[in-house]
């Protein structure tokens, strides 16, 4: 482990490059990335059960926090300003946990202004970074970006291992809504390796989902399923119960693609159950969005919109653009299928705009696909033409072959 443990420390301080790697690169990536699986497997498996009793005192705050993080860690200081700033996390994490994202945003702007002109530490470097995660989780993010970054400084600077990590796995979500792909896959590889340096096994098992839903992407779904299951048992045994309800929301989305909707059905489910018994509104809608899309692939057209008027009626309370833009999505193929063509253009418009504005390129695409057959479906051929080349556009630069070759052949049809 001497050379993996080198390479983490290194990347630990000063974080690594984001820039194209080479193929001698991408080698040593894939091989210290299956050391760090098996540094992760060994600690992991030799702190299990003191975890298993830890754990009993610490359940899920109920909503999809920011990978790995963890309100005491830094926050653990006997000022009167790091008590205050704890007040206020608090207060902010039970409005995020109601769906009230202002009055959240307005908690960590204070809990920020606590700390102001206090020597650098870990709770700067938190607080931009959990900000930084309730903005981008409501689409903005440019303005959860400019946290990201100013977190991962922070924490470079006072070389604050975990913070460098949960920075690295918070700018590759960046990336990927961006549809910076590539980078993103480099800076989670980046973010793995330097949580298993620092021992956040929780951030592991975030960034493996993470890197599920890359694999989901670029449609390997066996990745996808050994991903999400190696952290859906990680996070089961952490007992954080707003992550698995998480995790089993992107299990279902597997289930879906591989056309096994009973299972698909099982997980919302049990990860609905748990968004209730947390009373989270996040949770509620990520969930209710893909019940929606459950329930329309098996035809229950009556349940689809009724979960989706519930997300959609969540992400509108909570000032999300990326939530509504892919509940209009789906509202959309719901109003084509009763032939209201008008109102499914607007829905589908609507949506285009919102995924603009979130910076969502995959969602933009895939909006843009939509639209295109539903205008073809009325007969303006040149409309659908422009949606399609859009779409295309987007899917190569997303580097989706398939997807990009599907459209190809669509626009090079002369009917």
């Amino acid at each position: 482990m001497a050379k993996s443990q080198s390479l983490a420390q290194h990347a630990l301080v000063v974080g690594m490059p984001v820039a194209p790697a080479t193929g001698r690169e991408r080698l040593i990536r894939s091989q210290v990335r299956r050391r760090a699986h098996a540094a992760y497997d060994q600690t992991h498996t030799h702190n299990r059960r003191d975890r298993g009793v830890r754990t009993m005192t610490q359940r899920g705050t109920g909503h999809r926090r920011e990978s790995g993080s963890s309100p005491s860690f830094s926050l653990r200081r006997p000022s009167g300003h790091a008590q205050e700033a704890r007040a206020l996390v608090a207060r902010a994490r039970e409005h995020e946990r109601r769906g009230a994202v202002a009055e959240a945003s307005v908690a960590f702007d204070m809990a920020v202004a606590v700390v102001d002109g206090a020597p650098a530490s870990p709770l700067h470097a938190d607080l931009h970074r959990w900000h930084g995660t309730l903005l981008f989780d409501i689409g903005s993010t440019s303005e959860a970006d400019a946290l990201f970054r100013r977190s991962l400084e922070t924490s470079q600077f006072i070389r604050y291992g975990m913070g460098i990590a949960r920075a690295q796995a918070a700018l590759a979500r960046v990336a990927q809504r961006r549809g910076d792909l590539a980078a993103a896959r480099r800076q989670y590889d980046d973010a793995s390796l330097n949580a298993v340096a620092s021992g956040d096994h929780g951030l592991f098992a975030c960034v493996e989902q993470y890197l599920g839903t890359l694999s989901l992407i670029a449609g390997d779904m066996e990745d996808a399923a050994h991903r999400f299951r190696l952290s859906l048992r990680a996070l089961r045994e952490s007992g954080d119960e707003g992550k698995v309800a998480w995790a089993l929301d992107n299990l279902a989305q597997l289930h879906l693609l591989r056309g096994r909707q009973p299972d698909a059905a099982e997980a919302i489910r049990e990860g609905m159950h748990i968004a209730e018994r947390l009373a989270s509104a996040p949770l509620r809608q990520w969930l209710s969005a893909t019940t929606a899309q459950v329930a329309l692939a098996a035809g229950n057209i009556a349940e689809s919109e009724a979960a989706n008027a519930r997300a959609l009626s969540i992400a509108s309370g909570r000032g999300d653009r990326v939530g509504r833009a892919i509940a209009l999505r789906l509202q959309a193929r719901l109003q084509a299928q009763r032939q209201a063509i008008d109102e499914a253009i607007g829905s589908l418009e609507s949506a285009r705009a919102l995924a603009a504005q979130g910076a969502d390129l995959l969602l933009a695409a895939r909006v843009l696909v939509d639209l295109g057959d539903v205008v073809a479906a009325r007969g303006d051929a040149a409309r659908a033409r422009t949606a399609w080349e859009q779409a295309r556009a987007a899917y190569v630069r997303l580097g989706m072959p398939p997807e990009s070759l599907a459209l190809g052949r669509r626009l090079s049809d002369p009917r």
